[in-house]
């Protein structure tokens, strides 16, 4: 059995995994940490929740200790980890305070929405580690605040993200302004023709590597899709929430406007509910996905900014109030769920099918259509580890072969399993 230790990683991070309740490598982790470790760059293509973050931070972490400039005046940056979202930034800068802990290195996070002035303030003594989304990366580079003169490291997570922004000049300048031998390092839990662009573009001698199937839709999770008008949706998603009878359900919105809407409505039909959309305050952003994470919240609405990289342990539900147009975006979302610790898995699963089966009792639901009556679907939801379910208007059909040829199995466009009063 291959183990950390095998991988070469050093006694200090060996320990830190160890008390977070890591036993042995994941596939991506096991076959990535010995690429970034030879200093190679590296293209890594995982499903969401199989351990990407550690699989780039452990060799990097464990580089970057390998030379004590703890007595510099100024520390040079040496590695900048590139995310497109600021929660994707907070969260990378928590992974490493936890698996880096010992290793005497400094990390900065800097992202827009808020003060840049008070970003730059905290870089008069420098840092090992620069963790950046690309807008406030481009503009504290314009300012001359920082220098990436002496990157070691140039790590690009939900690299397919980046790539598709429309910041391909800003992505240039960054490469432009690290030394030429930078080691470069892209995960990404899907694949485009834009993202192995950018590969042949700027890598060389890469290594591919990848970790179990590149779609994370394929066998853990359910997926049901309600066909309903336009008009009817929000009526539709509350007689799913009050099936579901669920203390945690995260649902995805298209637009800040219908974010705020759905928050008003459920809010007012007894869901505890909070929103987050891009106009929404960085302070409040985290304060109300830290909430959701600890159970204030029985409902988060949001747009697509929480759905690329962002771990909500012991999630079930996902809900598409629409569905995305990009099938990428579809499986970026499906990748919230089917985050449970597998040592909890079973009794969540049992948990959750009895709470879907009561659920289904209620007066909401019109009995003589029942989704799980069918014992080869009841199966398939006992098996699952996570469930997420789509309101397709007749305007979004179009979306669903994309989507099925996405997910790679099919998925029955079907009616709702209760009536509305009207």
């Amino acid at each position: 059995m291959t183990t950390f230790a095998r991988l070469g990683l050093n006694d200090t991070l060996q320990s830190n995994i160890k008390s977070l309740g890591y036993k042995k490598p994941t596939p991506i982790q096991e076959k990535s940490i010995g690429a970034v470790l030879s200093g190679t760059d590296t293209y890594a293509i995982a499903p969401t929740g199989t351990g990407k973050t550690a699989a780039y931070l452990l060799p990097i972490l464990q580089e970057l200790s390998q030379v004590d400039n703890s007595a510099e005046q100024v520390r040079p940056i040496r590695a900048l980890f590139l995310v497109p979202t600021r929660e994707l930034a907070q969260q990378v800068e928590e992974s490493i305070a936890l698996y880096g802990k010992g290793l005497n290195l400094r990390t900065i996070t800097i992202f827009g929405g808020v003060r840049m002035q008070s970003q730059m303030n905290r870089f008069k003594r420098g840092t090992d580690i620069l963790v950046a989304t690309p807008k406030r990366l481009i503009d504290m580079l314009k300012q001359k605040a920082i220098s990436l003169s002496e990157i070691k490291h140039f790590v690009m997570d939900e690299a397919d993200r980046l790539v598709s922004m429309g910041i391909h000049d800003e992505l240039k300048n960054i490469l432009a302004a690290m030394p030429e031998k930078v080691q470069k390092v892209l995960f990404s839990a899907t694949d485009s023709k834009a993202l192995n662009k950018f590969n042949q573009d700027h890598l060389t001698r890469v290594k591919l590597v990848k970790g179990g199937s590149i779609q994370p839709a394929l066998d853990k999770i359910h997926h049901t899709m309600y066909r309903c008008y336009r008009d009817d949706k929000t009526a539709h998603l509350v007689n799913l929430l009050t099936m579901l009878n669920s203390d945690k359900v995260l649902i995805f919105a298209d637009t800040k406007r219908d974010v705020n809407f759905l928050t008003k409505t459920l809010n007012e039909q007894g869901f505890v509910t909070t929103g987050i959309h891009n106009e929404v305050s960085q302070k409040r952003r985290q304060e109300r996905l830290t909430g959701f994470k600890q159970g204030e919240f029985q409902c988060l609405v949001a747009t697509d900014i929480v759905s690329r990289g962002i771990d909500i342990t012991n999630l079930y539900y996902v809900i598409n109030y629409d569905l995305p147009v990009n099938n990428n975006d579809y499986i970026h979302r499906v990748g919230r769920t089917a985050r449970t610790k597998v040592n909890k898995l079973e009794s969540k699963k049992v948990l959750t099918d009895k709470a879907e089966k009561q659920a289904m009792s209620k007066s909401i639901v019109n009995k003589s259509f029942n989704p799980y009556s069918d014992p080869d679907q009841q199966i398939k939801v006992t098996n699952s580890q996570g469930h997420i379910f789509s309101l397709v208007c007749p305007e979004q059909e179009r979306l669903v072969p994309l989507i099925i040829k996405a997910v790679g199995k099919d998925i029955i466009l079907e009616r709702t399993p209760w009536k509305l009063d009207k």
